[in-house]
């Protein structure tokens, strides 16, 4: 369930109860606010789908720095780097080290199945 699903059912016993006492454009917004459907968001951005099978590609290679996966694949650092640190706060990559950084596949990121 997302977020807005679940602040929708939270609160709408309280907007039910009170509807009739609700402006016009209350009850426009919240009508309006209801009915926009939420788009799916994918598991993976473009970038960390292909730097995922980079790392799954690679199993004899334990730990990469950000530098040398973007040099291996062409994309810039920057990108690399906001890519692994979804792939980390989704717990498909762990972050080893301080300095420098390296990153290696969890359990979970060796068993996904990226599919194409």
């Amino acid at each position: 369930m997302s977020k807005k699903q679940e602040f929708i059912e939270f609160i709408e016993p309280y907007i039910n109860e009170n509807f009739s006492k609700m402006s016009e454009n209350c009850k426009s917004y919240w009508n309006a606010f209801t009915t926009v459907e939420e788009k799916e968001k994918p598991l993976f951005t473009e970038n960390g789908r292909i730097i995922l099978k980079f790392l799954q590609e690679h199993p004899n290679e334990s730990a990469w720095k950000s530098k040398d996966i973007a040099e291996h694949l062409g994309i810039s650092s920057r990108s690399v780097a906001g890519s692994l640190r979804k792939l980390v706060n989704d717990k498909f990559v762990d972050k080893v080290g301080e300095n420098p950084i390296f990153y290696t596949l969890t359990e979970s990121g060796k068993n996904i199945e990226l599919g194409e």
